[in-house]
């Protein structure tokens, strides 16, 4: 069957076609989201190859993992993924950049940069640690940009639960979080 058999536009259509090794499916995925990923790589890259060359590898690993994963959400999927590159890619730089200056002695860390990449690294892991229901609440609400609306449709719940979780993850998380974002970028003045 060709790709033109099935409904494009229909994401989790697309995503069994990719699993599925079909190569167009594929192609349809990477140009409907390599565009914006790059310019959303760009939010935490500034160098436009190094954002493009992440968003390739993101794609790559789609393509080479595409057996074995289980995604609910394409987009969301895609989007997490760019963003940890991201964050490793900032990690990695600061910390080549650490060592640089041990080593020349002749440029300084960008200590405000290094330290936000401690804090969102942090940002991630106190999400990690969300019950997988209330994260995965949290991560359609803030990563893939849904209504709770939308939320409690496609999980099949009721929108006042879906407020509930969001509460308890936005306070969860700011407990977690205020005192080391005191610590590492200082108190808010």
């Amino acid at each position: 069957m060709t790709i033109q058999k099935y409904d494009i536009h229909d994401e989790a259509q697309l995503l069994l076609l990719v699993k599925d090794d079909k190569e167009p499916a594929f192609e349809v995925v990477f140009k409907r989201y390599y565009p914006s990923l790059v310019l959303y790589a760009k939010r935490f890259i500034i160098d436009h190859d190094m954002a493009e060359s992440i968003v390739q590898s993101v794609f790559v690993k789609l393509w080479d993992s595409r057996k074995a994963l289980e995604i609910q959400s394409l987009k969301g999927f895609l989007l997490v993924s760019v963003r940890n590159a991201c964050f490793n890619e900032l990690k990695h730089s600061a910390v080549v950049e650490k060592h640089k200056s041990k080593v020349q002695a002749s440029e300084p860390i960008d200590w405000p940069l290094y330290e936000e990449t401690i804090y969102l690294t942090q940002i991630n892991q106190v999400i990690d640690r969300l019950p997988p229901q209330r994260r995965r609440i949290f991560n359609l609400s803030r990563i893939d940009g849904l209504k709770y609306r939308e939320i409690a449709l496609e999980l099949n719940i009721s929108s006042k639960t879906v407020e509930v979780q969001m509460g308890l993850a936005l306070k969860f998380l700011r407990e977690k979080l205020l005192p080391l974002r005191n610590h590492i970028l200082g108190a808010p003045k």
